[in-house]
């Protein structure tokens, strides 16, 4: 079996290994070879020994930052420049300069978007490819250029040619019987004719060399426009005229057709604004549209919005149909935009091309100037909407996406492109949040419950390091014997500044962020190694119910982080409960068997939590043989009076009995429910009746006067 062709070597340097691991993952998944230096002066070093296709350079390194190494390589090219990208700690416009400024090629912000480093840096490869050959070719047109005589003309003073010898560029343009004898005017179009003679007269007054740029149409009929887009232009060659004095009232012309560098130029120019993948503007060249446009409309009291679209699930595309498809998907998107925003519905004086933009990744931009009304910018977001909603038919599959837009306004929202652009973002993830496929209007509340999002985040990372978690524990009542059977711990964060936060706050945000596994981790050791005490104070053996998250759940390593809990602090693994909602154990019901036969190996006692409120199999319930059920309180705080909770509590324990299972009834807070649930033959009960989630030393009291507790 044959490998493909590795695309280049690349050169990451970076401090942070981890950093280094992922940038070589990411490059090993599009095909390229890396090395790795940890600091500056190794980076310079490899560079100097290996020579790299690309350098990968961070900015902060120890020794020798990455701007000094940036200079230094510069410093050590000869002619082929090595193309360089800079890592910047983020998207501030100083680093970004000094990058530039340094001989940065390009720049990556952090936090960096992994899924696609990879993609730019093949980008980067190829654009740097296309220029240095782009380069190449205009020296071997030079070098021909100057092996072939140009075409040279002598004219007087009045603007008649005298003489006129073509060069082959130019055959196909002009010959010498249409131009001697002639007058200027009768050979060039008006205006460039009219400058040329300007020239020429600048000439012969000063005696100095005098040059001008022109384009002539190619003959032939004009390409026909599609309908609803400008009138296509005429294709044209560019030609320059240098004139020199050849006498007082005669002068010698070279003209050389300029053609070739004309579209190198705007070759460059295209890979410096253009998204290589869709073709259309990229975000560089949006923010210089977005500027101009500030300017423009401030001078002239105008308003504008600026629409902000991202697709809803796009990572599942790629991740399920593969890269390839998610690039061809985002190509169809961008053509799908340009025929969208039709030119009558954005701007009168420009294409509607400049003011469509990928910013990169599924994110697209779209400028709407001369706004006269908010609804104007609504209707275009509409219709933006469902043309993304109408399936796309790529190869042998249709996909179906829809759009999330954000749309800020000016000068209502902001007067700068930065805060009109992070505006339009912000409302794009509250159109998010809102259900996906919707679009919304910036507010300056959007950006204080982001902020306040943002900081209860940084708040978390910092609160396990900062001791600010702490564990209660609810006892669970044996009904026949009213003795504590266990206690489940629940886990309370106690924040510096705004005091204990409801968990119904801070754990949809831990598991949002992830950190949901370093927390559950924790809980699972504090809660063992608490159960481990009190029995070493001589208290009576009692399980801790300990509740997993479905990331803790899907983490491979479970097993090993039990086991490793249990081994480091002494408690015996009967005596440690994992709860375990409906919805985590049937997600992937196979991976769900393999892990919980892994937990049973270990001894461990195993629970359903919150059932009722999920849908589980009853065939898979049977299968997975876990030990209890926790009836969700939502049955319980109805009872007795709730016929239909009644029944729907008693078929519950009913059937658990019947698959030999313990049953736990929540949320108990009425003697009235513990009476029902006894005559229902329920086995255990927990609830705020029997005691409140309560810190150790309230429970070492509770197990220290085990023997005088009774349910009245």
């Amino acid at each position: 079996m044959t490998t493909s062709p590795k695309r280049g070597l690349v050169l990451v340097a970076d401090d942070d290994p981890t950093m280094r691991l992922l940038m070589l993952e990411m490059l090993a998944q599009v095909g390229l070879d890396a090395i790795e230096a940890d600091d500056g002066l190794k980076a310079l070093a490899c560079f100097q020994s290996v020579t790299p296709d690309l350098v990968l350079l961070d900015v902060d390194m120890p020794g020798m930052d990455g701007f000094s190494v940036c200079r230094a390589i510069r410093a050590l090219e000869a002619q082929v420049a090595v193309p360089i990208i800079m890592v910047t700690g983020g998207d501030e416009l100083e680093s970004v300069t000094r990058a530039y400024e340094a001989g940065a090629t390009d720049f990556v912000s952090k936090p960096i978007n992994w899924p696609i480093l990879g993609h730019r840096v093949l980008y980067v490869l190829r654009a740097s490819d296309a220029i240095s050959r782009l380069r190449i070719a205009d020296a071997q047109h030079r070098a021909v250029l100057a092996a072939i005589p140009d075409t040279f003309f002598r004219m007087n003073k009045d603007g008649y040619y005298l003489d006129y010898e073509q060069g082959h560029e130019a055959s196909s343009v002009f010959s010498s019987e249409l131009c001697v004898g002639r007058h200027l005017s009768q050979v060039l179009p008006p205006d460039i004719a009219g400058h040329m003679m300007e020239q020429v007269h600048s000439v012969l007054d000063t005696q100095h060399i005098r040059s001008l740029d022109y384009a002539l149409p190619l003959p032939g009929p004009a390409p026909r426009a599609r309908q609803g887009e400008h009138p296509a232009l005429l294709p044209v060659r560019h030609f320059e005229a240098r004139l020199v004095a050849t006498g007082p009232d005669e002068v010698l012309g070279l003209v050389r057709d300029i053609s070739e560098r004309k579209r190198s130029e705007e070759q460059i120019r295209r890979l410096a604004y253009c998204d290589s993948l869709t073709g259309i503007p990229n975000r560089q060249a949006f923010l210089e549209t977005l500027e101009a446009e500030l300017v423009r409309s401030r001078k002239a009291h105008k308003k504008f919005a600026v629409l902000f679209m991202d697709l809803d699930a796009f990572k599942r595309i790629n991740d399920t149909l593969g890269h390839d498809v998610g690039d061809h998907l985002l190509k169809a998107v961008s053509e799908r935009l340009r025929e969208t925003t039709r030119p009558g519905d954005l701007v009168s004086r420009t294409e509607a091309a400049t003011n469509l933009a990928r910013l990169g990744g599924d994110e697209f931009t779209i400028l709407i100037p001369d706004l006269e009304r908010v609804e104007n910018a609504l209707n275009v977001a509409h219709r933006v909407k469902e043309a993304m909603r109408r399936p796309f038919l790529l190869d042998a599959h249709e996909i179906f996406v829809t759009a999330s837009i954000g749309i800020s306004l000016y000068p209502e929202d902001g007067e700068d492109c930065n805060s009109l652009l992070k505006y339009a973002d912000t409302a794009m993830y509250h159109a998010k949040n809102c259900g996906k496929n919707n679009a919304k209007l910036y507010s300056s509340s959007l950006t204080m419950q982001i902020m306040s999002h943002v900081k209860l985040e940084v708040g978390l990372r910092k609160a396990l390091q900062n001791d600010e978690l702490y564990l209660l524990y609810q006892p669970q009542i044996d009904v026949r014997s009213s003795r504590i059977t266990g206690f489940e711990a629940l886990v309370r964060w106690r924040h510096p500044e705004r005091g204990v936060i409801s968990p119904t706050e801070f754990i949809p945000l831990a598991e949002e962020t992830g950190l949901i596994v370093p927390i559950g981790e924790w809980v699972l050791r504090t809660a063992c190694q608490q159960a481990t005490t009190w029995q070493l104070e001589g208290k009576p053996p009692v399980r801790v119910a300990v509740n997993l998250s479905a990331k803790q759940f899907k983490d491979e390593n479970l097993a090993q982080i039990v086991l490793s809990a249990l081994h480091d602090t002494g408690l015996p693994a009967e005596l440690l409960e994992l709860e375990l909602t409906e919805g985590t154990l049937m997600d992937d019901a196979r991976a769900t068997m393999v892990t919980l036969e892994q937990l049973r190996g270990i001894g461990v006692y195993l629970s359903i939590d919150d059932f009722g409120t999920g849908y589980s199999s009853m065939n898979y319930l049977k299968r997975f043989d876990v030990r209890a059920l926790k009836i969700d309180k939502s049955f319980i705080s109805g009872l007795p009076l709730d016929s239909e909770n009644a029944a729907i509590t008693h078929a519950i324990i009913a059937m658990a009995h019947g698959l030999k299972m313990a049953v736990v009834a929540e949320g108990v807070e009425t003697d009235a429910q513990l009476v029902l649930l006894e005559q229902y033959g329920c086995d255990m009960v927990q609830g705020y009746y029997l005691g409140h989630p309560s810190p150790p030393d309230t429970i070492h009291r509770m197990l220290s006067n085990q023997g005088a507790l009774a349910m009245t």
